[in-house]
């Protein structure tokens, strides 16, 4: 997921959050991790920084989840919270 573990990508959300007060609206790449992925979410600041306040959390387009490594803890129309579990979820904690 390069968006959470890219250090551009966590400054352009700090960046937006100081300009709108967590209510501005960041487009962010699909964290499913597919090769060549490129499926946009929009999401306020707020939602986004709440979502990523586990480490083992992470936005997708519908559809991209894969329900052996993560489930969906939350759908929303445009996109949806996974839960990583088992290795994934380590790995996913390890990497912050």
């Amino acid at each position: 997921t390069a968006c959470r573990h890219n250090p551009e990508a966590r400054e352009l959300v700090a960046q937006a959050d100081a300009e709108a007060g967590g209510d501005g609206v960041l487009e962010v790449l699909c964290e499913c991790g597919q090769e060549g992925c490129k499926g946009l979410i929009s999401l306020t600041v707020a939602e986004y920084d709440g979502i990523h306040s586990q480490d083992d959390r992470f936005v997708v387009v519908p559809g991209h989840e894969n329900p052996q490594i993560e489930s969906v803890v939350e759908r929303r129309a445009t996109y949806f919270v996974v839960d990583k579990f088992g290795e994934a979820e380590k790995i996913a904690e390890a990497s912050e």
